[in-house]
């Protein structure tokens, strides 16, 4: 049942920046369910391309996602991603699959079928809402909205290193191209675009740490709730 006194923090901004390792030590911390847009992206990018050609215009958007479920994982208490009542979550990041979800994030039908399944995560006491449009377009009525940023090189050295301890065949460069094009399709498309919300709290990851970051978001919570 959705609460109205659940106190949504959203975390938007560019790919690589450590939206979603901020947003996990955040949950962590406050005890808030996580809710990570970029998976739900992801997931309907991995189930259409599964299914069909991507560029097949009559992929049937509604119908794939109505399979599509969240449930919190009991541990994380992050929200999970379910196909079919099978778990997804472990096949999401792969550069290919990043690529599908930047093709289907542009389709109208798919981002209202993922706003309904967004708002259906505002339960409990707080909501980590992490994302590209959430404090924008998702949740614009947050008490508290976060944009993150950070230097494209590092961002890609970050990317860079993630996708090798993964055992991914990756090259540096590819990896900053794919970045540069992924912040310029997301800052320029027609739905949604990436921007800085309004009363949106700007914060750069270049030089901090994680752990230094959350501390100054849990300030500016403290600030909001008192």
């Amino acid at each position: 049942m959705k609460s109205k006194n659940t106190f949504i923090i959203t975390i938007d901004g560019t790919s690589g920046s450590g939206k979603s390792t901020i947003s996990r030590l955040l949950a962590k911390n406050l005890k808030f369910t996580l809710l990570d847009s970029g998976k739900l992206y992801r997931s309907a990018g991995y189930i259409v391309s599964k299914s069909s050609n991507l560029l097949d215009s009559s992929i049937d958007y509604k119908k794939l996602i109505s399979q599509l479920s969240l449930k919190p994982n009991d541990t994380t208490n992050e929200y999970e991603v379910y196909f079919n009542n099978q778990s997804i979550d472990n096949y999401l990041y792969t550069e290919d699959v990043g690529k599908a979800a930047s093709v289907v994030s542009k389709v109208a039908e798919v981002r209202r079928c993922m706003f309904e399944l967004q708002h259906s995560c505002v339960r409990g006491d707080g909501l980590i809402a992490n994302g590209r449009d959430m404090g924008s377009e998702v949740f614009p009525n947050a008490p508290l909205k976060i944009y993150i940023d950070a230097d494209l090189e590092i961002r890609a050295k970050r990317r860079f290193n993630e996708l090798l301890e993964k055992g991914e065949n990756v090259t540096f460069a590819n990896i900053y191209d794919s970045l540069k094009k992924r912040d310029d399709s997301d800052m320029n498309r027609e739905i949604s675009p990436l921007k800085i919300p309004n009363n949106g709290h700007i914060l750069d990851t270049s030089q901090l740490k994680p752990d230094a970051i959350v501390d100054k978001i849990l300030n500016l919570y403290t600030i909001s709730t008192n």
